[in-house]
């Protein structure tokens, strides 16, 4: 084995072998498909840990939507959810309402999603720390008795807003005698904070604001929609929310993070083993092009391998040296693929940039954190390296197969 080992080492960093002519171009074509795989891996699972990021940072772990015709308190809620579940696993929890209006701004309108949370309780399970873009995450009332709210970046850029700003929001209101007829509540607002929410929709809609307020404009009096739940990880958070479904019924509906993406997550996990396979035929034709030059190969030492046939070598002994060197055209492969990958994932992130190349209006997100993940890496030189060894089988068994004397007659 050691002797095998050396001798295909040998045979493999000489000038005749790999490094001159079509060989040296089978071998970085094999480098640009693992480039190309890695960059595809990259971006797919950057896209999944950006919109993983975003769900959690702006809808909390889990949301517990209670009854509409419930006027249950939210103590009483709370201490149903936390019944049976592990007191350390829940780092915080606020109330939250949901109401839909219409922002105007100096002429302009846009319709808007205005969430409700309580501003003491909201930082313990929302994140928006790292997505303020201006201004600041507080929601205190200004001087002038003036609500804050924080928007997102697409109501800013399409309503010309920004941190200081007043604005307002006008809500229809459905008449309590005649539903039929509504009559309008106006609000108005300071912008506290400007927020890149993380997802297309929601930049363009949402904005976030004190729940009293919101409260106070929809004349629900203390009614709230539900509650907001942070656990210790995302991971046992969707382990819980199955539990706390289970325990509260039907008339609740209880979702986690995963539940309010579902058909994105499911798409990039569909589409991460799509890309790969299909990425991965670049690199299946770049290791039979060396397959290729190594029958050349072959042809040229015929004279070599009939002197170690000659001093005892055996058939496997002659497919296991030309094998390996398959195996170092994929450990080749890998690590420099691997190496252009990182360099175009750089590349990547700078013109994203530069040139906004993700339409957010098309994919959702217009900004993608790209990912370079152990785990694709894992499978990436796990395919390639029995891809390039079962590519130089065949000339191997061919190399096996000589005659020692057709080899000193030719050689």
């Amino acid at each position: 084995m050691e002797t095998s080992f050396w001798l295909a080492r040998k045979l493999f960093f000489t000038r005749k072998n790999f490094w001159t002519g079509s060989s040296l171009f089978a071998v970085l074509g094999l480098i640009m498909g693992v480039a190309s795989l890695v960059t595809a891996m990259a971006v797919m699972s950057g896209f999944e840990s950006t919109l993983k990021s975003a769900v959690v940072d702006v809808t909390g772990h889990v949301r517990v939507v209670r009854g509409f015709n419930s006027n249950e308190k939210w103590e009483e809620l709370d201490a149903k959810v936390r019944d049976g579940e592990p007191t350390a696993e829940i780092r915080g929890v606020s109330r939250f309402t949901f109401v839909e209006g219409i922002v105007t701004h100096q002429g302009q309108i846009s319709g808007v999603i205005l969430q409700g949370v309580d501003p003491q309780q909201y930082q313990t399970v929302l994140n928006f720390s790292n997505r303020i873009i201006q201004g600041v995450q507080g929601l205190d009332t200004t001087a002038e008795s003036v609500p804050r709210a924080l928007i997102g970046k697409g109501i800013s850029q399409k309503l010309n807003l920004k941190a200081g700003d007043k604005f307002r929001v006008v809500l229809p209101i459905a008449d309590r005698i005649d539903p039929n007829k509504f009559h309008r509540r106006i609000k108005e607002f300071q912008v506290g904070g400007v927020l890149d929410l993380g997802k297309f929709d929601w930049n363009e809609r949402m904005m976030v604001t004190d729940m009293t307020v919101t409260q106070e404009l929809a004349e629900i009096g203390d009614r709230y929609s539900g509650l907001i739940y942070r656990f210790s990880s995302a991971e046992k958070a969707r382990e819980a929310s199955f539990r706390i479904s289970q325990k509260l019924g039907g008339t609740y509906s209880v979702r986690d993070w995963h539940d309010l993406s579902e058909n994105l997550f499911e798409a990039v996990r569909i589409e991460r083993v799509v890309i790969f396979f299909v990425v991965l035929v670049i690199v299946i034709v770049a290791a039979f092009n060396i397959s290729s030059s190594l029958f050349v190969t072959i042809l040229r030492r015929y004279s070599d391998i009939a002197i170690l046939k000659a001093l005892g070598a055996r058939r496997r002994d002659i497919i296991l040296i030309f094998s390996l060197q398959g195996l170092f055209v994929g450990i080749v492969g890998v690590v420099g693929g691997s190496l252009v990958g990182k360099l175009l994932c750089e590349i990547l992130q700078v013109l994203q940039h530069k040139f906004r190349l993700v339409s957010g209006a098309v994919y959702k997100l217009d900004n993608i954190d790209v990912l370079i993940r152990w785990q694709d890496l894992t499978a990436i030189f796990i395919a390639t390296i029995i891809i390039c060894l079962i590519a130089t089988l065949a000339p191997a068994m061919r190399g096996a197969k000589l005659n020692p004397v057709e080899g000193f007659r030719y050689g």
